[in-house]
């Protein structure tokens, strides 16, 4: 197969052979739980299980659980029961699982517990950081209600993702410049007001607002104040005016946390450079004053967040005063830096304020990575229908059988109730039109796929308009992520055929809300044709994906 001009690495090439092998070893060797709870989204007062897993490159005679039901004020222990051996070539030893079956927990009923074995001499190895001490050791969280429901609105949601920089001045205001794509453009808060009426026409009723919070950066993910709009993009009043005419016209508002670093500008972090010894356990430190960044960026240290820790209380606050203000939900940022402990307390801080909110995360990981965040927010975003219509119609990697056998069976794997928001790109990657090489037939055809599959369709603005970037966020003198990141042109102009198709099959998904969770059954494949049968038992749906010499057609029937 041809190498394509602008391949993509969404996964940090994870689903390569070379980088995927490591990953897996890491994964399996040592004393593994990694959340292998049975169900996914055990409830209250119904059984469940727990599964750690072993390697014989151990002498492992027992597997123990020792949990708490009072938060850590006492803790209890219990074995575990040892299942059968199995081989694994790539880690070449032996894995064994062992089960633990609890006894049903109430309603409201917390678990807190480590999973640990005893080698020989005494010596305790702890699931999964391989700790050999309980402090220090991996802590497990699971809450149990009897409803894990995401909010009912969340599964009609079709989102519009606005990079607020990029994305309007607003009336009489032009952009600050446009020829540095590092610095700020110049895109605000009073400019998204007023493209409310512009949004819905398209058929979006739910818009994600990338940071809005006091941040140093264009971009916003570093952030120096939490509880202080960016001047830049407007202020309180300017957001509580976009909240209430936002939710006057049907339309749900979901901000950007950002809760595993913050800028080092923040108040906190330089008075913990500054020798403030009670602002030092804000933040994670190698050996003092050396501290853990985002990636190594030296102006993103990472957030202290283990429990009792003030940065974890601060966001867990913040987190309830943006939804006390009228937010409607959090995306959450880098989402699998922060332990799901800490993100069950964040779950349930969130559902104290608002029940009827909407969390889900940026967990860029394997699909049975991502499923163990179920209970600490309501989903993750859908990286791997990303990859798959973006593999399938932008650079032709996959054939339609491939893509026949993904559709047949990823919803399957996980639960009704785990939200799996699925897009085509966002402002992390190059755009889907660029990738394509501005096929305006790929990105029709991905656009009615997307609206079409279960999960909730997110679209990166400008998108309507077709818009692309001038060179690949690989290629050798880019400026990274922001290649993809052109603000939006609002000149008249005739409307392109990407807008036409997001309000038909917004229209379309609207009339059909069984699509939801429907499951797709293949009917027939060739090179270049496959036609699925849509089902939810109930209401049925043909779709067609046919390619004539590079042409793409996606149809509904």
């Amino acid at each position: 197969m041809a190498t394509h001009p602008y391949p993509d690495h969404l996964f940090g090439d994870l689903d390569q052979p070379p980088k995927g092998s490591k990953h897996h070893i890491a994964q399996n060797r040592g004393l593994h739980h990694a959340y292998r709870v049975s169900p996914w989204l055990p409830k209250a007062d119904e059984p469940f299980r727990l599964t750690a897993s072993s390697s014989s490159d151990l002498t492992i005679q027992q597997v123990t659980l020792r949990y708490s039901l009072d938060q850590g004020e006492s803790w209890q222990e219990k074995s575990f029961e040892a299942g059968e051996w199995r081989w694994d070539t790539l880690t070449w030893a032996w894995l064994r699982d062992w089960h633990f079956d609890p006894p049903a927990m109430a309603e409201g009923a917390e678990l807190l517990y480590q999973v640990y074995a005893e080698l020989p001499g005494g010596e305790l190895l702890f699931a999964d950081n391989q700790a050999d001490q309980p402090a220090g050791a991996t802590v497990f969280k699971l809450r149990f209600t009897h409803s894990k429901q995401p909010p009912a609105w969340s599964e009609k949601a079709v989102i519009y993702q606005v990079f607020l920089d990029r994305f309007n001045p607003g009336k009489g205001a032009k952009w600050l410049q446009t020829s540095d794509l590092t610095k700020p453009v110049g895109g605000t808060l009073r400019g998204v007001i007023e493209k409310l009426e512009y949004i819905k026409d398209l058929g979006f009723n739910t818009i994600w607002l990338s940071p809005i919070f006091a941040s140093p950066s264009h971009h916003g993910y570093d952030i120096s104040d939490y509880l202080r709009i960016e001047p830049r993009f407007g202020t309180e009043a300017d957001l509580r005016e976009l909240l209430a005419k936002a939710h006057a016209k049907g339309l749900r508002v979901l901000l950007d946390f950002v809760a595993n670093h913050c800028s080092s500008q923040h108040a906190r972090f330089q008075a913990a450079l500054a020798g403030d010894e009670s602002a030092k356990p804000w933040f994670k430190w190698k050996t003092y004053p050396e501290y853990e960044s985002f990636y190594d960026v030296p102006g993103m240290p990472c957030l202290n967040l283990d429990p009792g820790s003030p940065a974890r209380e601060h966001l867990l606050e913040v987190a309830r005063y943006w939804l006390r203000f009228g937010a409607d939900g959090y995306r959450l940022d880098f989402a699998n830096g922060p332990s799901r402990e800490f993100w069950a307390d964040f779950q349930q801080a969130c559902q104290e304020v608002n029940p009827d909110c909407w969390t889900f995360g940026e967990v860029v990981a394997p699909a049975d990575e991502q499923i163990t965040f179920a209970g600490g927010m309501h989903g993750t975003l859908d990286f791997l229908s990303c990859q798959a219509l973006r593999e399938t119609f932008a650079t032709g990697h996959w054939s339609l059988s491939h893509l026949a056998g993904y559709l047949e069976n990823y919803w399957a794997a996980y639960p009704r109730e785990f939200s799996r928001p699925a897009f085509i790109d966002n402002h992390d990657m190059n755009r889907f039109f660029f990738t394509a090489q501005e096929s305006v037939s790929a990105q029709e055809a991905a656009l009615r796929l997307l609206y079409l599959m279960p999960g909730p369709p997110i679209v990166y603005y400008g998108s309507e308009q077709e818009l692309s970037q001038r060179q690949s966020i690989h290629a050798k003198n880019a400026l990274g992520f922001d290649e993809a990141r052109l603000p939006m042109i609002w000149e008249e102009q005739e409307e392109n055929n990407s807008a036409k198709v997001m309000r038909e099959m917004a229209t379309f998904r609207r009339q059909n809300p069984w699509l939801s969770h429907a499951r797709w059954h293949t009917l027939e494949v060739e090179q270049k044709l496959v036609v699925f049968e849509v089902s939810d038992g109930k209401n049925n749906l043909l779709v067609e994906i046919r390619n004539d010499q590079k042409h793409w057609w996606v149809k509904s029937r």
